[in-house]
């Protein structure tokens, strides 16, 4: 019996400890579970924080951006622009849409409508309907030109037999650059730009034009016996026109063209050019400034449709230099290709 009750107390002392020793680790890892808990805890507390931040933030976003809304009035032009990167301008009869440096613009009028694309639309003016205004001037020409004895081509004086021309095949040519555009409004503007004017007076009689040992333009007559085929005076002349342009819309895309304006010359040469038949067929050049006045002004007019314009031009000032030659004054009338639209 005693026997027993040892056993049973040593394998008590082995228990006990083991069990101790157990639940010792087991408070342990309990520990470590704990530590690893609050480790882990943090970062979720964080996002939830940072939720809270956002889901606050929104809201002042999107008062500050109703806020940058902004509603103009110019004239007939509503305007309004949503941040620094949108804009809807209205006027009567057109709406744009600026986004970035590219704008759309919707045209309408009547039942028609018309969408147009813009590329650059940052060198535009914002807010002004003329930014669109282009002027119909660049181009070619080409018609009659002529000369008469007083300013506004009237011929209240007599002409010299030898300055009777062959209208008919007295011609005029123009080369106008690209224009310099100004708008007011969307269809009434300034337009400028440069170019150069050829002139052909072919004389009807059998003479051409020389300068006397006095300096003064007197006619230039050939050999007995030789008659002229063809005799003209040639010049060259930069011109420089400015004109005011009013367009009448017809529909959304095309219109109706109408200007007037002055015009400013400079002579760049000149040459009289005979052929006759002697022996052959000959050719004569003469290049002289034959009295010409240097710099010459005037008035010009155009009218038409589009690119297609009928142009006239009358210069106010003399054709040669006071004194030294005929007064006439030179005009031209024509048609022009514009090659600007």
């Amino acid at each position: 019996m005693k026997r027993t009750l040892l056993a049973f107390a040593l394998i008590l002392a082995f228990l006990i400890p083991a069990q101790a020793q157990e639940k010792e680790e087991k408070l342990k890892e309990l520990e470590k579970l704990e530590q690893q808990t609050e480790k882990v805890t943090p970062p979720d507390t964080l996002i939830y924080e940072a939720e809270e931040e956002i889901a606050v933030t929104e809201p002042e976003e999107e008062i500050a951006a109703e806020e940058e809304w902004e509603e103009y009035a110019e004239e007939d032009t509503s305007r309004v622009k949503i941040g620094d990167i949108v804009t809807v301008e209205e006027t009567e009869d057109e709406t744009v849409i600026r986004i970035g440096k590219k704008a759309i613009r919707i045209l309408t009028e009547d039942d028609d409508t018309e969408v147009l694309f813009e590329e650059d639309a940052e060198t535009e003016s914002p807010g002004r309907p003329g930014r669109y205004f282009e002027g119909h001037l660049g181009g070619i020409e080409f018609g009659y030109n002529t000369f008469s004895t007083d300013q506004w081509g009237r011929n209240d004086g007599t002409m010299e037999g030898y300055l009777d021309l062959n209208t008919a095949k007295s011609s005029n040519f123009n080369i106008i650059a690209p224009p310099v555009s100004l708008g007011f409004t969307r269809h009434f503007g300034i337009v400028t730009g440069l170019g150069i004017s050829f002139n052909n007076y072919r004389f009807d009689g059998n003479n051409s034009l020389a300068v006397d040992d006095g300096g003064i333009v007197t006619p230039a007559y050939p050999a007995e016996g030789i008659n002229y085929d063809k005799s003209k005076l040639a010049t060259v002349y930069g011109i420089l026109p400015v004109m005011l342009e009013v367009q009448i819309p017809v529909t959304c895309s095309s219109t109706i063209n109408l200007g007037a304006g002055v015009i400013g010359a400079v002579k760049l040469g000149s040459h009289t050019k005979t052929v006759y038949h002697d022996d052959g067929k000959q050719k004569d050049k003469n290049r002289d400034d034959f009295n010409l006045n240097v710099l010459r002004y005037g008035v010009t007019a155009r009218a038409g449709y589009e690119m297609i314009q009928v142009y006239g031009t009358c210069y106010l000032s003399p054709m040669f230099e006071n004194n030294k030659g005929p007064e006439l004054y030179p005009f031209e009338v024509g048609i022009a290709l514009t090659i600007n639209d």
